[in-house]
């Protein structure tokens, strides 16, 4: 037990140094660097010398203790700020597009785009429909070009401002159109017969998307430094084109595992609900599932 505990401390720490500590210093230490150089001098090294003499000058050991336990209390405060604030994001990325006007403009130009792809695969695939030329099958790499462009669009027709919002959407329709089945009140139970390592999977998934969506909350933060300190918007757009995609690596994987679970395990469900189903699950039989979940929404007679 006291090897479990330490090592669970050692784990703790590591993770408490890595997620808020070093990200919280180093933005720390560029926000002092604005707040000193500022756009005018933002790059002459001659203008941090004051800087650099005033956190060089002598202290006491209470007054040392003192800056130190601040300097970290800020950036511990600061790495926080930066998880709260992946938390909103991840909120943001799944509203709805019908929520407020930008979110809305956002969905219907990816609607546009969307379906102008779409247009085009359909086409594609009627000509190769109809070609009576066995040279027209030379259009079928044309068409897996569409639907790839249509796909990095959306799986589905957009619904969400945002391709990330959307993946997540997307996964939704996939699963009821293929089993009938409503996502959001079958995978409380579905979880229950997963497997280990698929629950690993999936929660590794998960870790991964929410700390992606960390990385993007820091670059709002550099933007806000940048503000005062034109090279902290390099460091914004780094950090923002890298969190944007590991983000959308990270939710199309969870995403994924996710379809596979329900691919490979509703069957476990039905078992243990005792809703009939021989061989392959039906539509009718994922509809009997959700119908039998709701059946304690409904109001008393």
């Amino acid at each position: 037990m006291t090897a479990f505990l330490q090592q669970l401390g050692a784990r703790i720490a590591d993770r408490w140094l890595v997620n808020l500590l070093l990200p919280g210093l180093l933005w720390l230490c560029c926000a002092a660097v604005a707040a000193r150089l500022g756009w005018e001098h933002a790059v002459d090294p001659r203008a941090a010398e004051p800087l650099v003499r005033r956190l060089g000058d002598q202290r006491s050991t209470a007054q040392a203790v003192l800056l130190v336990a601040g300097v970290f209390g800020a950036a511990a405060a600061i790495g926080l700020a930066a998880i709260g604030l992946g938390a909103a994001l991840r909120r943001a990325w799944a509203l709805p597009g019908t929520s407020v006007a930008p979110a809305r403009w956002l969905r219907d130009r990816r609607r546009r785009r969307w379906d102008a792809a779409d247009r085009t695969a359909a086409q594609l695939r009627t000509e190769i429909l109809n070609a009576v030329d066995p040279a027209a099958a030379l259009v079928g790499p044309e068409y897996r070009d569409a639907l790839a462009r249509r796909e990095s669009i959306g799986l589905e027709r957009p619904q969400r401002p945002t391709w990330i919002g959307d993946r997540w959407t997307a996964t939704g329709i996939r699963i009821y159109r293929a089993y009938g089945l409503d996502l959001t009140v079958v995978w409380p139970r579905l979880w229950t017969v997963l497997p280990d390592v698929s629950r690993s999977d999936i929660a590794a998934a998960q870790l991964a998307y929410q700390e992606s969506s960390v990385l993007v909350s820091w670059a709002v933060l550099y933007g806000g430094v940048g503000l005062f300190w034109w090279p902290a918007l390099i460091v914004c757009v780094i950090l923002a084109v890298a969190g944007v995609l590991k983000t959308r690596d990270a939710i199309s994987s969870l995403c994924e595992l996710v379809e596979s679970a329900c691919d490979l395990y509703i069957h476990s469900v039905a078992e243990q609900l005792r809703v009939p189903c021989a061989g392959q699950l039906t539509t009718e039989a994922g509809r009997a599932i959700g119908a039998l979940l709701r059946r304690k929404d409904l109001p008393l007679a």
